[in-house]
């Protein structure tokens, strides 16, 4: 966006004596033009401009001009360079990255972001997914849209033992939570708040009608509030070769020493068709102990698996 620019290059020449309209065509990736353009702005706002011809020529800004950097300390500042970092995500572009990056640099001297540089490479947090997986980037870029907009989303979800519904929403909110994407919008099929999964939509379009924002729930604690309704504890009995996968699962303390080959878990299950799956991905090295009939929806699932290989004909 033009304003950003704008705001980049005043952030820039304040951070540095002078710079030449060519570093700042590179830097920014526009043209010469753009930027003579940018600068005819930043005058006319009443900034004072100084350009100086020659092959040591550039822009600066007149030096008795101030304005306030008091706003963050250096820490403040450690602190958001290294949240724009960690964050690798659909959500905000590589060029929107950049340009809030030069912004937020400006308020540190040379010498401090040489003294930050090693340290901004310490950590990072890449949302995207190991393996080839559905890319969500496209429906996240239309919902951004739509979000921004105050535009009615519609698309198509899958939910279990149906096919696909169409749904028109009031989009409110994305969220990642635990390695996935969700949208929390007023479903006017259902006249209610809901919460879908991304992986779950498709044909996601935005539409040209406008809607006015109703007050929405928090979409965190309405999920948890859900999910508390339906989760239960059950005990296994797990071989030690899966003790990795099962921390996946479950926190430390919920897993105790049996014996030397052996530990006692205590699972939170929810029954659906997911939750069944996990617990027979552990196969053989998996048992449950209680309650009784989740050892019995396991035994049923695991004889229906057997009945398909028995009957399968290749």
């Amino acid at each position: 966006m033009k304003i950003n620019r704008i705001i980049t290059i005043i952030m820039i020449l304040l951070q540095k004596d002078r710079i030449s309209a060519k570093e700042l065509s590179e830097r920014l990736d526009v043209s010469l033009r753009t930027i003579y353009r940018d600068i005819q702005v930043i005058e006319r706002a009443g900034i004072p401009i100084i350009t100086y011809a020659g092959s040591q020529g550039g822009i600066s800004i007149l030096k008795d001009y101030k304005i306030s950097k008091g706003l963050f300390t250096k820490d403040d500042v450690t602190v958001l360079l290294k949240g724009l970092n960690l964050l690798s995500s659909p959500i905000l572009s590589d060029n929107e990255k950049y340009l809030t990056q030069e912004k937020i640099k400006s308020f540190l001297t040379q010498q401090e972001l040489n003294d930050l540089g090693n340290e901004l490479n310490q950590f990072a947090v890449d949302l995207s997914p190991w393996f080839l997986k559905q890319n969500n980037n496209n429906k996240i870029a239309i919902i951004k849209v739509a979000l921004s907009q105050q535009l009615l989303l519609s698309f198509d979800y899958v939910k279990i033992k149906h096919d696909a519904i169409s749904r028109l929403i009031e989009p409110y909110q994305l969220l990642f939570k635990e390695k996935e994407w969700y949208l929390q919008g007023y479903c006017l099929n259902r006249n209610d708040f809901r919460i879908f999964k991304l992986s779950k939509m498709s044909n996601v379009h935005k539409t040209d009608i406008n809607f006015i924002k109703r007050s929405n729930p928090d979409m965190v604690s309405l999920f948890k509030r859900n999910m508390k309704k339906k989760v239960f504890k059950i005990k296994l009995l797990i071989d030690s070769s899966i003790l990795e996968r099962i921390l996946d699962y479950c926190d430390e303390k919920d897993i105790n020493p049996f014996d030397d080959n052996k530990y006692l878990v205590n699972f939170d299950l929810i029954e659906d068709d997911y939750s069944y799956g996990i617990l027979m991905s552990f196969g053989h090295k998996c048992i449950c102990l209680e309650p009784e009939h989740v050892r019995h929806q396991l035994i049923q699932r695991t004889e229906q698996l057997r009945r398909l290989y028995d009957e399968e004909e290749i």
